[in-house]
């Protein structure tokens, strides 16, 4: 059940960045001034995988951002559990892509 449980997470986590990927190819300024602002106000805790994405969002182009985001590898799970994105995704599109992961996998 944990196993299930987390595999479910990790792939909302996966479908949710990448409906974060189609708005950044929409709109990159938008979609990254929001993810800027995000870690503007979480490195007063200095956390390093903060600092991480501080530096990604820098140094990388918007495609560079959209293969970070969406790779379903280790290293593309541990950057989403600590995504700049919050806020790109409205609650009706966060919830359409936890109906589409439950029903392909259920927790």
């Amino acid at each position: 059940m944990q196993n299930e449980q987390h595999n479910f997470v990790d792939l909302f986590s996966l479908m949710l960045h990448a409906g974060v990927a189609e708005k950044l190819r929409l709109n990159p300024h938008e979609v990254l001034q929001i993810a800027r602002q995000n870690l503007n106000r979480w490195l007063a805790n200095e956390n390093s995988a903060l600092r991480e994405w501080q530096k990604i969002l820098e140094t990388h182009t918007p495609e560079e951002i959209i293969k970070i985001i969406t790779q379903d590898t280790d290293e593309g799970q541990r950057l989403r559990s600590s995504s700049p994105f919050a806020g790109v995704l409205s609650e009706t599109e966060r919830d359409q892509i936890w109906s589409e992961c439950a029903k392909i996998r259920t927790f």
